[in-house]
């Protein structure tokens, strides 16, 4: 069975199992010729301030930080033969951003992500974004090692 995909979502962390999911999608949009959604979310969970400025603070830095290396991903798949690239950056559940809410706005039909080498009880401890992806997408989900 071949199926081709029009609106295709990778995220991306920055790691390197994700540049190869990142690298792997914009090969696959390009053989189908099909719009790249680019995703980063930071996530809203990990800054801890009984301070409500300095999370405010934080999360702002990391967003500054994180804006560059979205930016670079975009030259690179336009400088790969990509015209149709949404970059999307936003402080939110990894996991919900990219099972759920980012493929209903956008209509995504195949959402790739790189896996982690976490082992098992760390897994099980903080979870796993590609583990729930893959559990709770209505899309195809591409898992990249």
């Amino acid at each position: 069975m071949s199926t081709t995909y029009q609106k295709i979502l990778v995220g991306v962390d920055g790691s390197d199992m994700s540049n190869k999911a990142f690298m792997e999608a914009v090969e696959i949009a390009k053989r189908n010729s099909a719009e790249l959604f680019i995703a980063r979310i930071v996530p809203n969970d990990i800054f801890v301030s009984p301070d409500a400025s300095m999370y405010a603070k934080v999360t702002a830095l990391e967003k500054d930080r994180v804006k560059s290396q979205l930016a670079a991903n975009v030259r690179y798949a336009h400088n790969h033969g990509l015209e149709k690239i949404t970059p999307i950056l936003e402080v939110a559940s990894p996991k919900k951003e990219i099972a759920i809410r980012i493929p209903e706005e956008f209509g995504i039909d195949l959402i790739v992500l790189g896996i982690t080498g976490k082992g098992a009880i760390e897994r099980m401890l903080v979870g796993s974004v590609a583990q729930y992806v893959s559990s709770h997408a209505k899309a195809n989900v591409l898992l990249v090692k």
